[in-house]
């Protein structure tokens, strides 16, 4: 009975042993990106240079020629602040907004591992680890992909009522660092 016992916990321990530690996300880092809208049926690409140190963040919305007439913005929110400036790309106009929320780009401290996948095919592939907000007798808002190797972002879906409302990013060509800095000063068009 005793060596039964001792078999079971030396079972459950590598059970345990294999799903793997939170990651810390790189504290800087730069991407392109697309967001999804369920709810709208509507795809946006950007570029995104993201500080979790200093909390900041910049969207870049790409410039589309299939979609005359739209308007395409840059997002600058600084938490320090506690202030999001949105610039016009074409007229430069500048609109500001208080904003009291800085999401984090990382895994939460109470996220529940979903699990593990392989993206890419052969030499080029890499291990995806999966996480959520999940928890007993909540609703899931958060689903989010990170690699296994760096814990650099891949994707997630943030879920604001059910699938049919929410959204769905989509992060490549990460690179570390921010390439320029003076991305986050205040335009002057804002200071105004």
């Amino acid at each position: 009975m005793m060596l039964r016992l001792i078999a079971l916990a030396v079972c459950v321990t590598l059970a345990v042993a294999q799903i793997p530690m939170r990651c810390k996300t790189p504290e800087t880092w730069e991407a392109r990106a697309s967001a999804y809208d369920h709810g709208e049926g509507q795809n946006n690409r950007f570029r995104i240079s993201y500080d979790s140190v200093n909390q900041r963040r910049r969207i870049l919305e790409e410039i589309d020629a299939f979609t005359p007439g739209r308007h395409f913005y840059e997002y600058l929110e600084l938490a320090s602040e506690k202030r999001m400036y949105i610039i016009d790309q074409q007229t430069r106009h500048c609109e500001i907004k208080e904003d009291q929320s800085f999401r984090l780009y990382e895994i939460p401290a109470n996220a529940t591992f979903e699990g593990a996948y392989t993206l890419g095919y052969g030499s080029e592939s890499f291990e995806v680890h999966e996480w959520s907000d999940r928890l007993a007798f909540a609703r899931l808002t958060w689903l989010g992909a990170f690699t296994a190797r760096d814990c650099a972002p891949v994707s997630e879906v943030i879920f604001k009522t059910n699938i049919t409302n929410s959204i769905t990013n989509h992060f490549y060509d990460v690179t570390g660092g921010i390439s320029d800095p003076n991305i986050f000063i205040v335009p002057v068009e804002c200071r105004q």
